[in-house]
């Protein structure tokens, strides 16, 4: 894979013109500079040939782009290193569903019954690739976005799996790739077009982050058969007695103070514990019915599910699909000391369980090599780590360590509802979790949000009001609240704008169920086909969708950069209008050598009913200032600003100030 694995598909592309003549339907959207909507019928080779001879233009000379861009510019690394977050705004991507498009028109997505990824002639890849990503990142530019972050793309298993395509979760093996992902019409392996994919993007100055769980495994796992020690097992014949552990009322009450340094830790009953059992030897595991059985002294045993592993009373049933890597070799011992699953082996580790003494070595050192792996291999810019709070503080801590000897501006991200120094202190540049779960209870939320930007925060948060396991913004609030929210983030301190894909063409049909959905949320799309485990595509020749709002407010973005995008707590003042009910939020972004001119941002987050303000803004006097999104003009009479803002409406001023 020496050289441009991108120039190596383009010529390619342009030496066969014989596949040409295939009928092949894009969305307009994916069209470079296309004023065209809905359904376009093209080439194949024509459309990726020309895609990819427009972003080969955009290359250096004597610059290799299979590095991270940090590399490839010769940056010194920001703050901690990988702080380039800072000024970030996330496109992310979830290839298999976001690029998936029905290309051959027959109205539905994959319909060949020795590959249902695939269309009835088994030529054309329907479910999104690698390849159709590369076509779609001058979209994904023109958006304003310049850090793509993808889903999971490692291989699935397909024990328990999830729909027709697996959860992208199960892992199989962290060391390769999906092999869905690979576009059948051109002869590269999975591995040179996701190589082509990080430098067409690198081209485009557009970072490339990846997803990874370091903690879980599908049950049918590559490395079960030749390492059985780093899993779970369990007694076969008592299968139906698992499930996560039940604590007495008192004993919850002791063990949920451990998060904050209190309590202690409690082991569940014997009973429970008595269902786990010794790994079995290698030559002792087959496959019985799809699944790893292992005949042994002790009977037959299998790998047992996961489940949800905080609060210790979750009521989640297991999941069918994944397991938990036995990080500590506890020795067995009659009573089972620690070789269980439980919130004190696999999340708050029991301090007698985590000592050095106890380490899963090899384990540690396989799960340690990942990063590097892609870094080295494809050279990709950071990581988000999944349930990575869950992962030994010590392995985290050598995983960050080897993965910043490589590349000092490497990037780490993590899932957490709160914004905390000790992740700033772990070493995580950016944090997914805090905005989405706080606008999402209560339109108040929003100034929540808004307030928090405000303060001397540890790390950036990812501003959006959805992810892949959450309800859509549409679902919640409507366009209004789409085009509010994005607004809003886009112009708050410490925030990175952060686009779900999907929530720009005003999806309203969630990915999944998995946080922030009431009971009969869950109900209702139990047996519905969501796109992380089921084929399907995103409505992209929908009449209606926010790409041109979008484009425009980063326009006003990109020329305020200074101020929004590289400013802090220190360039962020937060107003609290006067208005009848409290639903309008205001606050400003300036440069704090500049003070004569700043930002002002308006909205009302009612989205049923206007709302009137009023608000006072020193050194404003009797001047005039015109909306950035509307056009119209505003006035402000002796330093107030009065007006009556349209449900969900925001305003976005420049103002220049006056001082005596």
């Amino acid at each position: 894979m020496r050289g441009s694995v991108l120039k190596k598909i383009y010529d390619y592309l342009k030496d066969n013109p014989e596949k040409s003549d295939i009928d092949y339907h894009i969305p307009a959207l994916w069209l470079e500079e296309s004023n065209q909507k809905g359904n376009v019928k093209t080439n194949f080779n024509v459309f990726y040939k020309d895609t990819i001879e427009n972003i080969i233009d955009k290359k250096k000379k004597n610059v290799s782009y299979n590095k991270s861009l940090s590399k490839i510019n010769k940056i010194d690394k920001s703050g901690i290193g990988g702080d380039w977050t800072y000024t970030s705004t996330i496109y992310n991507i979830f290839p298999r569903l976001t690029t998936a498009y029905d290309h051959d028109n027959d109205g539905h997505i994959g319909v060949n019954p020795n590959d249902i990824t695939m269309s009835l002639d088994g030529i054309i890849k329907e479910t999104g690739t690698f390849l159709k990503t590369i076509a779609m990142l001058p979209y994904i530019k023109s958006l304003g976005c310049n850090v793509l972050y993808f889903l999971p793309l490692t291989k699935i298993g397909s024990d328990g799996n999830k729909g027709d395509l697996g959860a992208p979760y199960a892992i199989k093996n962290q060391y390769e790739f999906d092999a869905n992902l690979a576009e059948p019409l051109i002869p590269f392996s999975v591995d040179e077009q996701f190589k082509a994919l990080v430098e067409a993007a690198h081209i485009l100055g557009i970072r490339v982050v990846m997803e990874f769980v370091l903690r879980t495994s599908s049950l049918d796992g590559d490395w079960v058969r030749e390492n059985p020690e780093w899993f779970y097992w369990i007694d076969k014949s008592r299968a139906s007695e698992y499930a996560s552990p039940e604590f007495s009322f008192d004993e919850l009450n002791v063990i949920k103070q451990i998060p904050n340094g209190g309590g202690f830790h409690l082991a569940p009953n014997s009973e429970y514990r008595s269902l786990f059992k010794k790994p079995p030897k290698p030559e002792q595991i087959e496959v019985v019915d799809g699944k790893f059985v292992a005949k042994t002294d002790e009977g037959e045993l299998i790998i047992p599910g996961a489940f949800a592993d905080w609060p210790p009373d979750d009521i989640q049933p297991a999941w069918s699909d994944v397991t938990y890597l036995r990080m500590y070799d506890y020795p067995y011992e009659a009573d089972n000391n620690y070789n269980y699953i439980a919130y004190n082996t696999i999340r708050y580790y029991d301090p007698e369980l985590a000592q050095d003494k106890y380490i899963n070595r090899p384990l540690w050192d396989k799960l340690a090599g990942v990063i590097p792996y892609y870094q080295k291999e494809f050279g990709i810019d950071g990581v988000m780590m999944d349930m990575g709070h869950a992962v030994p503080k010590k392995l985290m801590q050598e995983i960050i360590t080897s993965a910043r000897e490589f590349d000092e501006d490497f990037a780490f991200m993590e899932e957490n509802f709160e914004i905390e120094w000790s992740s700033r202190n772990a070493g995580y540049n950016g944090t997914l979790g805090f905005e989405w779960r706080t606008t999402g209870q209560t339109q108040g939320g929003i100034k929540n949000v808004i307030q928090k930007s405000a303060e001397n925060i540890a790390l950036p948060f990812f501003g959006t009001p959805e992810t892949h396991n959450t309800p859509r913004a549409m679902q919640r609030g409507g366009i209004l609240h789409n085009k509010q929210m994005w607004v809003i983030n886009s112009m708050m301190a410490n925030c990175m704008p952060f686009i779900h894909s999907g929530f720009e063409l005003l999806e309203d049909y969630p990915i999944n169920t998995g946080l922030n959905f009431t009971d009969g949320e869950i109900e209702y799309f139990k047996d519905l086909p969501l796109g992380l485990f089921y084929k399907g595509s995103y409505f992209w020749n929908r009449e209606e969708n926010i790409v041109e709002f979008i484009k425009k407010v980063n326009e006003f973005r990109q020329k305020h950069f200074k101020i929004i995008a590289t400013g802090n707590e220190h360039s962020v003042y937060v107003h609290y209008p006067e208005s009848p009910y409290g639903h309008v939020v205001a606050f400003e972004r300036y440069d704090p050598w500049k003070v004569h001119n700043s930002i002002l941002v308006v909205a009302n987050t009612n989205y049923n009913h206007s709302e009137k303000f009023y608000l006072n803004i020193p050194g404003t006097f009797n001047n005039e200032y015109t909306d950035y999104l509307t056009g119209e003009k505003y006035s402000f009479v002796d330093h107030w600003i009065s007006a009556e803002l349209e449900p969900g409406q925001c305003l976005l001023l420049e103002i220049h100030k006056f001082f005596g």
